[in-house]
């Protein structure tokens, strides 16, 4: 039994009438005559009544009838039910982050793109690697990341550079560095640095190559006062995040000058066809490409 068989047989027996049914199939009558056949065939019953031109439907026919009607709706049913996820995945954007500018942008980008586009942005923070590999697989439509040397030679990724990281770190006012100009980052080799939260691993790395003390991460900015104000050691933040403090307290330095930054991007698989990724790239570099170096 065939899905078209019952459909012929439900248009032949709501209309009692084979061209009728063939003109609203659009096909020939003698291939709805043949299916019939085919059906009752392998029913091994007889579904109507034929008396010229004209065809009733017998009890066995009535029976079918109701069990065709049934299962027709369940399958258009069915068939509704893909295409609407089909449409919904289609218009829905997943984006993966990295823990940085980005993160204070991520709920205006959004907003201004949900009111101007029917996709719907969902978005995640993730880690460099996780991005990377959802990217490729799929799961992932649009990354902003770090900008590796990798990602660059990609031929699987379009790629758009979008601004520059640094950092700057607080000292308290009546420290010796606090008159320092342009620091160099050896200046702090022997001070016990804090950060509000993990530090990039490219970050990090910069920063074990030259301070010999532990990196600790004190996860709230009134933590982060306290230990200043002990004068137990130092607190590096992105030039994104800012303490808030009166200038008696504390000093405020920028290491723009250094090797402390990081260059991001915005990242998306070349074949990604979804509604609307393009028109969200675009307004991702308007929104974030004039960021470019913190100072």
């Amino acid at each position: 039994m065939e899905f078209k068989q019952l459909k012929y047989f439900v248009e032949v027996a709501k209309r009692e009438h084979i061209s009728e049914a063939a003109l609203e199939l659009n096909i020939a009558q003698s291939a709805i005559s043949r299916q019939i056949t085919l059906l009752e065939q392998e029913l091994q019953v007889t579904l109507f009544n034929r008396q010229g031109r004209n065809i009733r439907l017998t009890s066995q026919g009535k029976a079918l009838l109701t069990q065709a009607t049934q299962i027709l709706g369940q399958l258009d049913e069915t068939v509704a039910l893909f295409q609407r996820e089909k449409f919904k995945n289609a218009h829905t954007i997943h984006i993966g982050f990295e823990e940085s500018y980005v993160s204070t942008m991520i709920t205006p980008l959004i907003q201004s793109f949900e009111q101007n586009y029917e996709s719907t942005i969902l978005p995640t923070l993730m880690t460099m690697p996780d991005i990377i590999e959802k990217i490729y697989t799929g799961a992932l439509d649009i990354g902003l990341i770090e900008t590796t040397p990798e990602l660059q030679q990609d031929k699987r990724v379009s790629l758009k550079p979008l601004f520059e990281e640094t950092y700057h770190i607080y000292v308290p006012k009546d420290d010796a560095v606090a008159l320092a100009t342009n620091p160099p980052l050896s200046q702090f080799e022997k001070q016990m640095l804090y950060t509000l939260t993990p530090l990039a691993p490219s970050i990090e790395l910069k920063l074990k190559s030259i301070i010999k003390s532990s990196i600790n991460i004190v996860g709230t900015e009134s933590l982060a006062k306290y230990l200043l104000k002990q004068g137990r050691g130092y607190i590096l933040v992105p030039n994104y995040v800012n303490l808030h403090y009166t200038e008696q307290q504390l000093c405020d330095i920028s290491l723009a000058h250094t090797e402390l930054k990081r260059s991001f991007c915005v990242i998306a698989k070349k074949d990604n066809n979804k509604v609307d990724v393009l028109n969200l790239l675009n307004l991702i570099q308007q929104r974030l490409s004039k960021v470019t170096t913190y100072h």
